[in-house]
């Protein structure tokens, strides 16, 4: 009898100690803010000072890697990473890899991990070609690898969806395609990939910007999926491509600013859920940027939940331009700003252009 009174107990503070889902993850607080530096200061790349304009941010257990959406100077790829530690992490330098595929590929978006971690992406923003040229088909690559130890040992792949490719061209075309609108029934001439995610059996793309041209296009929260699997290391996508969601954030949120655009969709193994960013670019209203969580079910009624500041029961908002995201545990998200060329702040510190802008939230 004293036994099952004391399990009853257990239980009951075990319960006790689980909050509903919705209520865990509505409410946040940014609990650190900081800047990295991401190479020596006054670095130089074609005859120019290169800015630190960091776009993608991955935790894979025992390394925060980072992408930079410019390229590196000399044999020194857009990838580099530290060894990851609660303290003292950004007293050491950062390695940055130098394998091929990473170097050849260009403006880079958003890492993603697969549930049981033992795969990675990183995608870029597929957002030019060159008619008549391959110049810039590094600008349409999706990577993989499988996880290591040592990021220096990586072995990256580019999908392909066309033999002969080495970058992910046919992606492209099957993007666009999935893309077909009224006013482009050929396909989207135009878009920009920021968020990638994966479940165990789909990928999903996040799109920010869909039209006739880079400087003629809307600012978009659209998610597409397509299935894939995995044949030992070998990466096999489907194009079953699909539109998922199309969501208008104004609709959900009336207060946030207008043009609130996707940046970030990661997928949240423990919880299942995905986790959204969207952020704004403007010369008038400055840099910003509001963190989400949805289910697969919830996207599929193009429906977001708000993440607020547990304190103030305010909108949880970024001063900077949040760019991606990964979990660092402990209920914390670490997410990674570009702020373009921007002199942004973080308290009393003026970001210099070799430096990124994080922040880490917890719930």
């Amino acid at each position: 009898m004293k036994s099952l009174s004391l399990s009853l107990v257990a239980l009951l503070v075990l319960l006790g100690c689980q909050r509903p889902a919705s209520k865990l993850l509505s409410g946040g607080t940014i609990v650190k803010e900081g800047l990295i530096d991401c190479f020596q200061p006054g670095l130089q790349a074609g005859g120019r000072e290169l800015w630190c304009e960091a776009s993608a941010v991955l935790s894979d257990g025992r390394n925060l890697l980072f992408a930079n959406d410019k390229d590196m100077p000399d044999a020194d790829a857009a990838v580099f990473y530290w060894a990851y530690s609660e303290s003292n992490m950004w007293g050491k330098k950062p390695v940055y890899l130098t394998q091929s595929l990473f170097k050849t590929g260009q403006k880079y978006e958003d890492f993603a991990m697969t549930p049981d971690r033992k795969h990675a992406f990183l995608t870029t923003g597929f957002d030019r070609i060159k008619e008549g040229s391959n110049e810039w088909d590094g600008y349409n690559t999706l990577l993989y690898w499988p996880v290591t130890d040592n990021p220096q040992k990586i072995q990256p792949k580019a999908v392909h969806l066309k033999a002969g490719e080495k970058f992910s061209m046919g992606l492209r075309v099957a993007l666009s395609q999935a893309l077909l609108s009224p006013e482009f029934p050929q396909g989207m001439p135009y878009f920009k990939v920021e968020g990638f995610a994966a479940t165990e059996t789909k990928l999903y793309f996040g799109i920010r910007e869909e039209g006739k041209k880079y400087d003629d296009f809307k600012y978009k929260a659209k998610i597409l999926t397509a299935s894939y699997h995995f044949e030992g290391d070998s990466l096999v996508l489907s194009n079953d491509f699909q539109t998922l969601a199309d969501i208008d954030i104004q609709s959900l949120q009336p207060n946030l600013p207008k043009s609130l655009a996707l940046s970030c969709i990661e997928y949240d193994a423990e919880r299942k859920i995905f986790w959204i960013l969207t952020s704004i670019e403007s010369e008038t209203q400055g840099n910003s940027a509001y963190l989400w969580w949805a289910s697969e079910e919830e996207l599929k009624k193009d429906k977001l939940n708000l993440v607020t500041n547990y304190t103030t029961g305010q909108p949880l908002k970024f001063t900077h331009k949040a760019e991606d995201l990964t979990s660092i545990g402990n209920n914390r998200l670490f997410v990674i700003h570009d702020d373009d060329r921007n002199r942004t702040k973080v308290g009393n510190q003026t970001r210099q252009p070799h430096q990124a802008a994080y922040s880490i939230v917890e719930f």
